[in-house]
């Protein structure tokens, strides 16, 4: 494609009337609340529209308006440590032949995003793993906010191999470090970490201090400022939090 006809496509592609948003929710470690409150925060957080896509077993109930995908099950990968595999199946392109902003159940959308659909999904965007706050040479990313092409991404997928996980071959931690392993460091970008946030290690009580091991501002009140989402990665979960800026944002 010349530059011309790609500028025309992006151009496009920016007036957009709808967004294809994803979760996944894959065995018992998520309650179905969470999926309402993450599709309440992107009607409030996004312009266009909304269309939430559902990745989940096939014998779950999906009410409408949400798209239900069929998760493929693998043998022996379940549970709370396991359960995140499947996200590998977001880049399936059998599944959504297009561009999808996907979210963690446990993230709480604070702010307008509507500066994430407009970057280019041609390259791979995700927010940055939250470790590089106490190890700044980390380069990895956080698969809580991904934004994609799935087409175009489609090999992630494709070159995945389940029975890995199972027989514990695989020598990625998650589906994170695997996501980070095969998508090229040129093609792939974090997402403006100035707003997306760790919950317990850059908000709550003014953040964590690593060196001492205790918060920073122990009951200092949260400030979100420009904060478009936090994430929740590991606990607390936000149902499990009192933090009253926080929770009206997840409702």
């Amino acid at each position: 494609m010349g530059k011309k006809a790609r500028r025309k496509a992006l151009e496009a592609r920016n007036d957009r009337h709808y967004i294809d948003c994803a979760c996944l929710i894959h065995d018992t470690l998520y309650d179905w609340v969470y999926v309402d409150k993450l599709f309440n925060s992107l009607v409030r957080n996004l312009t266009p529209a909304v269309k939430m896509h559902v990745y989940t077993e096939a014998n779950r109930h999906v009410p409408f308006p949400y798209v239900h995908h069929h998760l493929e099950e693998w043998p022996g990968i379940r549970g709370p440590k396991q359960s995140w595999w499947y996200k590998i199946q977001l880049f399936n392109s059998h599944h959504h032949p297009g561009d999808l902003l996907y979210f963690d159940l446990d993230t709480v959308i604070t702010g307008n995003i509507d500066w994430i659909w407009r970057n280019d999904p041609d390259t791979f965007h995700a927010a940055r793993d939250f470790k590089h706050l106490f190890r700044p040479r980390r380069t990895t990313i956080n698969s809580s906010v991904m934004w994609f092409n799935v087409p175009k991404y489609n090999y992630v997928y494709q070159q995945f191999d389940p029975e890995h996980v199972r027989t514990r071959k695989v020598r990625y931690h998650g589906d994170q470090d695997y996501i980070d392993a095969k998508i090229p460091d040129n093609d792939r970008q974090y997402l403006d970490f100035t707003r997306i946030k760790s919950y317990k290690w850059e908000v709550a009580e003014g953040g964590y201090d690593f060196s001492r091991r205790k918060p920073k501002e122990p009951g200092a009140p949260t400030i979100l400022d420009d904060i478009s989402v936090l994430v929740f990665h590991g606990n607390p979960k936000p149902a499990k939090i009192q933090d009253a800026e926080v929770l009206q944002h997840w409702r």
